[in-house]
């Protein structure tokens, strides 16, 4: 059956913003096809843009849909898959960025075959929320196994940003880029050693290889510039020469070959993050050399320019993609940095929805309360982290913070506590040894 009329009309419906008609168009064409790989993107962009449109409330969610949850967990433990991706779509239409039932989901569908929608899911879900390191792992490997190399690596790329350590994302960038140098030079297709003599030149750029020594990026560096002189406007090639100066340590430069190229091609907002990125690590780069110098000074008015710039650029972020809550936990951090704590604490209050960030949210919830003389509120979110944060990396400072506002509070034996729990783990964090005798002492 030919759905592209019906596809057609639904995309018209988004654009008009009547995202009620475009879901129940894609549902009833994914009724039909249930493997419909472009009905299945397009429900996920009608969700997300209603989502952004009016913020879905979890709780409400969770009261009309949990049902769904449950029914598709049953489900799929019944080896029930395609039933179980039914439940989990009818949940997702009530809280589109839930991400466990965006990862549920798309793993029911695979189970059950339909991997041309499950590749649409993880992709869509890793493009809306582009901090899900599974769904971008995913995507990758679904994109991989299609044959469709350039998307998977930088899948793969978007995954080694959110955790450069993850094993499996460098094992397949890896991959990927072997894979690439091997095509580009026509090993996989040689029939003979005379043709691979006859093309042994022909290797990949360097600059499009994984790994480069100091010696060819500068060699290839010299190359592009040179091209780059004769042809100013190549949008790749100020790009390639932007990451080609940035590997080389040259912030400044790449900086200005992405800011030229993102005066030419405004409306991309990769190019327009990296060069806020740019921007950042350069500002950092001016404190981190102030404090070297011991001009502490300029140090401080570096930092305060790096906070302003840091609100900026997160603001820019979150006002194209509002229901990304990582990006507003960055935000909210930024302004609590700056001093803006009304702000801060506002956009924290939304960044706890996202699981990932909730414990540093909370975190930071506590600092802004106290920041506003609100102890008790302050204590509150601190008790929240350290109870979300397990055996975490926040688990000792949100500990040290109790013990700290306990004991401006007058409350001895709750700041020996929290302290005394510190030192059973760590003796040597911060000053804890000394609060815990001078609690004693007294």
């Amino acid at each position: 059956m030919d759905l592209s009329k019906h596809l057609e009309n639904a995309a018209e419906a988004v654009k008009r913003r009547n995202f009620a008609f475009a879901v129940k168009v894609y549902a009833q064409l994914l009724a039909i096809q249930p493997d419909s790989g472009e009905a299945r993107a397009g429900l996920r962009q009608a969700l997300f843009k209603k989502a952004a449109q009016k913020p879905p409330s979890r709780l409400a969610a969770m009261l009309g849909g949990g049902i769904w949850l449950l029914t598709g967990s049953i489900c799929r433990l019944c080896k029930r898959h395609a039933a179980a991706a039914r439940a989990y779509e009818r949940y997702l239409a009530l809280d589109p960025l839930h991400e466990g039932a965006n990862l549920a989901l798309g793993d029911a569908l695979v189970r059950a075959g339909y991997r041309k929608s499950a590749l649409a899911v993880y992709q869509g879900f890793a493009e809306q929320q582009p901090r899900c390191l599974p769904a971008c792992r995913a995507a990758g490997a679904m994109l991989y196994e299609q044959g469709q190399m350039a998307p998977a690596l930088a899948m793969y790329e978007q995954a080694l940003k959110i955790d450069p350590r993850d094993q499996e994302s460098l094992k397949a960038r890896k991959d990927l880029a072997a894979e690439g140098a091997l095509r580009s030079t026509g090993i996989d297709q040689a029939k003979s050693s005379r043709e691979l003599a006859r093309d042994k030149g022909q290797v990949a750029p360097a600059d499009q290889r994984l790994h480069l020594n100091a010696e060819e990026i500068g060699s290839e560096l010299e190359r592009l510039e040179a091209q780059l002189q004769q042809t100013p406007d190549d949008l790749p090639l100020l790009r390639r020469v932007a990451k080609l100066r940035e590997l080389k340590k040259d912030l400044a430069g790449a900086l200005d070959c992405l800011e030229r190229a993102s005066a030419k091609q405004p409306g991309d907002a990769e190019l327009l993050d990296a060069t806020g990125d740019l921007r950042l690590r350069l500002q950092e780069q001016m404190v981190q050399k102030a404090l070297a110098r011991g001009d502490d000074a300029v140090a401080g008015r570096a930092r305060s320019a790096l906070h302003e710039a840091r609100a900026a650029e997160y603001q820019r972020r979150s006002g194209r993609n509002p229901a990304d809550l990582g990006l507003r936990f960055e935000l909210g951090a930024a302004l609590l940095d700056l001093g803006q704590t009304d702000q801060a604490i506002a956009e924290l209050q939304q960044a706890v929805k996202d699981p990932r960030k909730k414990v540093e949210a909370q975190f930071l919830l506590g600092r802004a309360f106290q920041s506003k003389q609100l102890p008790e509120l302050a204590l509150g979110q601190y008790e929240k982290a350290l109870a979300a944060a397990g055996a975490g990396p926040l688990a000792k400072e949100a500990l040290y913070q109790l013990g700290a506002l306990c004991r401006e509070l007058g409350k001895r034996e709750q700041a020996l506590q929290y302290f005394s729990r510190i030192m059973e783990q760590d003796i040597g964090f911060k000053d804890v040894a000394q609060q815990v005798a001078k609690l004693k002492a007294s």
